[in-house]
């Protein structure tokens, strides 16, 4: 990870004779944009203390347990006047979060500035693009966050990745290909690797490309081997975070699972057995989704939510284009092709674009979520506790760009500026029941 020199904008300058530039960096924001605009977002505050005791400051209530039971009433004797018994009630509880505050930092020089300042000497002014860039890195880090469990992890290294390491030089010294969520990083990321979740690091790497194409992560460093080498069944980790569950963002892959183990939001699953599970269809990798499970997702639903289910409730389906590919067999599969159409001319059968809805509700695609999932969300039932906003760090008030103080004795300061982007925000979601998703999707070749 450097700073903007001079030497990167040099492309740019005055004898570059082309009237806009192609960005090589595919970004991704699907999630946080669609939870933003149907979730609930909610300002709150860092920490609260009451009565001397430190609480988190997002609470989100929900009724664990009903009461008042039925049972067969007696009927009078000629002695005997039968009594009412005593009465339960229902059990509420609510979940607890803290926000968790994201940053990222661009540092570019005097000289990348004064080199690319005024049409005349560059096609861009490299302050107000490297803060639009910035910007766009920061939204698509913080993504690779909503898809994760909530440990900070971005991505698994599967068994059937390849982890190379110190195998070339610059920015090819290692590599890790077949990650299937590689989109979830940043170029010049700085990420942990740790041998599971709430193990202990084995080191950093930075990455120096981000390939989704191939499905790689390129590093301009050494993998870490602290505790062993870098190694498949690793995590890769969000620096800053421990790796610890539950110690980053609660991304969808906390709220969103099956099963009445483990803590959720300072609640302990056990407690409240399958109340806080989500009804789920395994695939195991084996079959497709095919149309008919549509009814049989609806059947699980209403199970979960009972016979007031609203079937006309605003949801939609999250996957990755993958699994838009596996529904598009669905149509082609099946041969819906008109004999009287094309005139004398083939039919073109193949469609232009992905479908947009399944099952009657819109799919939403997104390359950071995983390609074995389709999840289904409830955007009413999930919560996006605001600290404050994505926003340019104030170094001092009224200040987001500062001078870079130099680390050398002697020096005041480096012949540069710098500015970041932060935010502070946590997840929740109000009822994991209420919400679905498919898991051991296969994934067809693309």
């Amino acid at each position: 990870m450097a700073p903007v020199t001079e030497l990167a904008y040099e492309a740019v300058e005055l004898e570059a004779f082309v009237d806009q530039i192609p960005d090589y960096q595919a970004r991704f924001n699907k999630l946080q944009a669609r939870l933003l605009k149907d979730g609930k977002k909610v300002p709150i505050s860092n920490m609260t203390t009451a009565g001397g005791v430190q609480r988190q400051p997002l609470r989100v209530p929900f009724r664990a347990q009903g009461g008042a039971g039925i049972q067969q009433f007696a009927a009078d004797t000629s002695g005997t006047i039968p009594m009412w018994p005593r009465g339960t009630g229902s059990l509420t509880d609510a979940f607890v979060a803290a926000p968790v505050r994201i940053i990222n930092t661009c540092e570019i020089s005097n000289l990348t500035q004064q080199a690319t300042d005024g049409k005349d000497r560059g096609l861009v002014k490299v302050n107000k693009q490297e803060m639009k860039e910035s910007l766009l890195s920061f939204e698509n880090g913080i993504e690779g966050l909503l898809n994760g469990d909530g440990s900070g992890t971005i991505a698994n290294i599967p068994a059937t990745a390849t982890v190379s390491n110190n195998s070339g030089t610059g920015a090819q010294t290692s590599f890790i290909s077949g990650l299937t969520t590689v989109a979830g990083f940043t170029d010049q990321q700085i990420i942990q690797v740790l041998p599971a979740i709430g193990g202990t690091a084995r080191g950093t790497a930075t990455i120096s490309y981000v390939d989704p194409v191939a499905q790689t992560l390129w590093f301009s460093t050494v993998l870490p081997s602290t505790g062993g080498a870098t190694q498949t069944g690793d995590i890769l980790v969000v620096l800053g975070a421990t790796g610890a569950a539950g110690s980053s963002i609660y991304g969808k892959n906390y709220w969103i699972a099956n099963g009445s183990t483990g803590t959720i939001a300072g609640i302990n699953k056990a407690l409240y057995p399958g109340r806080l599970s989500t009804p789920t269809i395994n695939l195991n990798s084996t079959g497709s989704i095919t149309n008919a499970m549509s009814q049989r997702i609806e059947a699980l639903i209403s199970r979960a939510r009972g016979d007031e289910y609203n079937e006309n409730e605003k949801e939609f389906y999250y996957t990755n284009p993958a699994q838009g590919v596996a529904l598009s067999n669905n149509y082609y599969n099946p041969g819906f092709t008109r004999l009287d159409e094309g005139g004398d001319t083939v039919v073109d059968t193949a469609k232009k674009f992905m479908q947009k809805t399944w099952g009657g509700r819109e799919v939403v695609y997104s390359n950071t979520a995983d390609p074995t999932r389709v999840d289904r969300f409830k955007p009413s039932d999930w919560h996006v506790g605001v600290l404050f906003e994505t926003r340019l760090h104030e170094w001092t008030p009224g200040n987001t760009i500062a001078a870079t103080p130099a680390t050398t004795s002697g020096y005041s300061y480096y012949d540069s500026i710098t500015f970041g982007y932060e935010c502070g925000m946590q997840l929740v979601c109000a009822d994991p029941k209420g919400q679905f998703y498919i898991q051991g999707a296969p994934v067809p070749q693309i």
